[in-house]
């Protein structure tokens, strides 16, 4: 443990680091054909999982069984049981369950009419009313108001919102965080509340004296989910409720917290979340400490889900120019390794969710793209761009189980 700590307290970053300018159901896919020969799992093994609870979590809720979806969410919350790639199923879970609600209020905003999506949200509100003590179900109201505060914010400020969509902001916003100050995520043994908590920050008047104590206490309830990471990392950006000092001092401190878990693969989580969204974090990133922490959580979690996650980063998201020598260049470096060495098979869903190059926020879903073929178009384009040079040469990339082989095409 002291070893560790001389390495996360002693191995600073270089000042020249700079940002720069800004058992799956496999097919084999040949999008080059016959230049890229990769198997494909689609759906993976996480994305089944999460879709059945995303279905379980829909069909309780159309069906008013909200006795027996409380007794699951609680269950799946209280094990922190999680899907093959690392995500809550507890969450998945109440996503599911307040999606329809969701969507109409959503539509209603969209038209501009705040009434109308209250009226909608109500439904859930009468539920909750019946069984108020409930956790579960008090979750499930307080993620939906979350969900629809975030809506009418959008892209922008609370600050710069239209009266109109800062009074339904407001007003959703602070029935979520009433909620939140009802429920003790530790007295109910819930990483669902511990998220919540960190979710609300930014309706608080001084975010930046709670961000560090929430997001330990999160960590603390549900170590083993990389989302909560990712997350921190995005909340500590300064355009957030942190700075570049804050972001790579709790990076540090938390893969050390977690080294139990992750080795030192939670500094690359929280790394990730920031840096999918601003490249400015580059200008604290120790990059050698990030690749290590990489190799730590690829001998920890080997799966597919997790490597083509790293490989989506390092390959999609941090793609285009970068000066040789700077932690960008060395983090896109790693892209290289990790399809020769670690990528067995395709999982468009997890391209089609990477953080595009330059992207600033997070999109808003839209339901008439198709996510699996956006994600193999995504994911193909950048290995065949990577590998332009031995694909020009007359070879193809056949990805095996046992590694990348680059045989010469035949005639």
């Amino acid at each position: 443990m002291r070893s560790l700590a001389n390495r996360l307290n002693l191995l600073k970053p270089r000042s020249d680091d700079m940002p720069e300018m800004d058992e799956p159901q496999q097919a084999r896919v040949f999008p080059m054909r016959p230049k890229i020969d990769i198997a494909e799992a689609s759906p993976s093994d996480d994305a089944k999982c999460s879709d059945a609870a995303f279905r379980r979590g829909q069909f309780l809720a159309r069906q008013e069984a909200w006795e027996e979806l409380a007794e699951e969410l609680q269950q799946a919350d209280a094990t922190r049981l999680l899907t093959p790639g690392g995500h809550s199923v507890a969450r998945i879970m109440g996503e599911g369950a307040r999606s329809d609600i969701i969507m109409a209020a959503r539509s209603a905003a969209r038209r501009g009419e705040p009434q109308t999506a209250r009226d909608i949200m109500s439904a859930l509100d009468e539920q909750l009313d019946e069984t108020p003590e409930c956790p579960a179900m008090a979750y499930v109201v307080a993620m939906a108001n979350l969900d629809l505060a975030l809506s009418w914010r959008g892209a922008s400020r609370p600050r710069d919102l239209s009266v109109q969509r800062r009074s339904a902001y407001d007003h959703h916003m602070s029935r979520t965080r009433a909620l939140a100050d009802q429920f003790d995520a530790f007295e109910t043994n819930s990483a669902l509340w511990a998220r919540v908590r960190c979710e609300v920050l930014e309706a608080d008047a001084h975010p930046m004296q709670r961000i560090f104590d929430d997001y330990e206490d999160l960590l603390d309830l549900d170590p083993e989910c990389s989302d909560h990471l990712r997350a921190f990392g995005r909340d500590l950006l300064p355009r957030r409720f942190g700075t570049y000092e804050d972001l790579d001092n709790e990076a540090r401190r938390t893969a050390l917290r977690l080294s139990d878990v992750w080795g030192i693969g939670a500094y690359t989580w929280i790394y990730i979340g920031a840096l999918e969204f601003d490249p400015g974090a580059f200008r604290r990133l120790d990059a050698e400490l990030f690749v290590e922490g990489m190799c730590d959580i690829l001998s920890r979690d080997p799966n597919q889900h997790v490597v083509n996650q790293l490989a989506a980063f390092t390959g999609l998201t941090l793609s285009g120019p970068s000066y040789p020598g700077t932690g960008r260049a060395r983090l896109a470096e790693c892209f290289s390794w990790l399809l020769q060495d670690h990528l067995k098979e395709l999982h468009p869903l997890v391209w089609s969710a990477a953080a595009a190059p330059g992207q600033s926020d997070l999109p808003e879903p839209d339901e008439d793209i198709d996510l699996v073929k956006q994600g193999r178009a995504r994911a193909l384009s950048t290995i065949a761009e990577h590998f332009s040079a031995v694909l020009d040469g007359g070879r193809r990339l056949v990805f095996t189980g046992d590694g990348l082989e680059m045989p010469r095409m035949t005639s």
